[in-house]
């Protein structure tokens, strides 16, 4: 079981983690690869839940639904299949918004590649949300902005809208939001067996110095 969640202050922020992808250039489920003691998806979903969210959606495919759901089973999350997840991100992008609560302020889309992300992480974008609400609150690493990415309520029907594969960065160019910093390593994402050695090794080298 992971520890009790810190709060956020009440507020309605929900989890959205992206567990859709097709990971063709892996050529396996690479969201169930082993890094550390478990896998790179539990990982994540751990840390929303750390991060103390109102809720946690993982959106997933009809191919690894069953896989997925055993291994967060125990968690405080929902899990929501994405039918269409052939159609690229977008398809699942609308799909963990469509699924978020009616109370829902905002929500912070996570990959579920993206295992060294920390619940510290999650927690300084809502901060910076709550300060005068900007429309959308995103990680930066070395100057590119991605993901994590807080999106406050009135952006939902632009996420709901997304086609194709190009994600919410079409969102984000017609919006004013803000951007937080941090350190490249912690954007590391999973797509290649050369991803995932790197990965590796940056696991055990963080856990050292940790």
């Amino acid at each position: 079981m992971t520890p009790a969640p810190e709060s956020l202050d009440g507020a309605a922020v929900s989890a959205v983690v992206l567990a859709a992808g097709c990971a063709s250039r892996m050529g396996e489920e690479k969201l169930l690869l082993p890094l550390g003691d478990k896998p790179v998806l539990r990982h994540v979903v751990e840390t929303a839940d750390r991060a103390g969210m109102r809720e946690t959606v993982v959106v997933v495919n009809p191919r690894n639904r069953e896989a997925i759901t055993a291994l967060v089973s125990d968690l405080t999350r929902r899990v929501v299949c994405n039918e269409r997840f052939q159609d690229g991100i977008a398809s699942s992008i609308a799909t963990g918004t469509g699924a978020v609560s009616d109370d829902s302020e905002a929500l912070v889309l996570v990959q579920g590649d993206q295992p060294m992300v920390t619940s510290e992480m999650l927690r300084a974008l809502v901060a910076v949300w709550r300060e005068d609400h900007p429309a959308f609150v995103a990680a930066s690493y070395e100057g590119l902005i991605t993901t994590p990415v807080l999106f406050a309520r009135a952006l939902y029907p632009e996420l709901l809208a997304l086609e194709g594969d190009v994600g919410a960065r079409t969102v984000l160019r017609r919006h004013a939001g803000k951007v937080v910093a941090f350190p490249s390593w912690m954007g590391s994402d999973l797509d290649t067996t050369a991803d995932y050695d790197a990965l590796q090794k940056e696991w055990i080298a963080r856990r050292r110095i940790g």
